[in-house]
């Protein structure tokens, strides 16, 4: 995983972890809870309706969220901690009122912090800073693909259906895989080699930007916004919401092999 760049990288990331606290989905909110009571050193970001907390291992990496914090069992506080302390350009120091609001906090979610010696980067945003929480698609763990002229789809299937217009264009498509070829651009398989004649041709593409997350008169650019990537790869790179990038997704296949 790569280290953030700025101060917006750090925001976003601290608006990232703190939108898990409301989250409807159950294992968000453990997250959540279980990161703050376990966290040493933390980015204290105020705002107008309080300080939002979030550790430095989250805080650490570019575009985090859940499922790559939890993906990456090597991210290390030796890595996020220096570069914290780079980018905002002050030391994490131990600061009495911000660990009073840091146990205020911990009493409001009912959870006994850890015995630790807890430490704070104190951040005032300004109108300048370009923050914002991961955008979730809304696609399901999987990939968006598969969508069929005359098959029928539930309600409430629109938005993949507008993906897949994207993702099915087959000008885009063919732009991409010449360029590329039909080799998946993470683990390497071709399915002509593999599978012979039936797997001539056969390839995903993969958005490496969200398309859901594009504004609606957005164009497509085959050469940088798309690669291919074999079903299984494709699928992964979507079990996070937004998904994994290829390189983070590469980072992985390399770290079991």
């Amino acid at each position: 995983m790569k280290t953030v760049d700025d101060l917006g990288d750090i925001a976003s990331n601290v608006l990232t972890f703190n939108s898990y606290r409301a989250s409807e989905v159950v294992a968000e909110r453990e997250f959540y809870a279980d990161r703050i009571r376990l966290g040493k050193n933390f980015v204290a970001v105020s705002t107008k309706k309080g300080m939002l907390f979030c550790p430095s291992r989250f805080a650490g990496y570019k575009w985090n969220t859940m499922e790559k914090h939890l993906a990456f069992e090597y991210k290390s506080g030796s890595v996020t901690t220096p570069r914290i302390t780079s980018v905002l350009g002050i030391s994490h120091e131990n600061r009495v009122k911000m660990e009073d609001e840091y146990l205020n906090l911990c009493a409001e979610l009912q959870i006994e912090p850890s015995a630790k010696q807890r430490s704070y980067w104190v951040v005032q945003l300004n109108d300048q800073t370009k923050a914002e929480p991961r955008l979730k698609t809304g696609a399901s763990s999987g990939f968006p693909d598969d969508v069929y002229p005359g098959a029928r789809y539930p309600e409430g299937a629109v938005k993949k259906v507008t993906v897949n217009a994207y993702e099915r264009n087959p000008k885009a498509r063919k732009a991409c895989i010449e360029h590329y070829g039909t080799a998946c651009i993470v683990c390497g398989i071709d399915f002509q080699v593999t599978y012979g004649t039936i797997g001539q041709g056969f390839i995903h593409v993969h958005h490496l930007y969200p398309i859901a997350l594009r504004d609606e008169e957005y164009e497509v650019d085959p050469i940088n916004d798309m690669q291919p990537v074999c079903p299984n790869c494709h699928a992964m790179l979507h079990r996070s919401d937004p998904p994994f990038t290829i390189d983070d997704l590469r980072d992985l296949v390399a770290a079991v092999k």
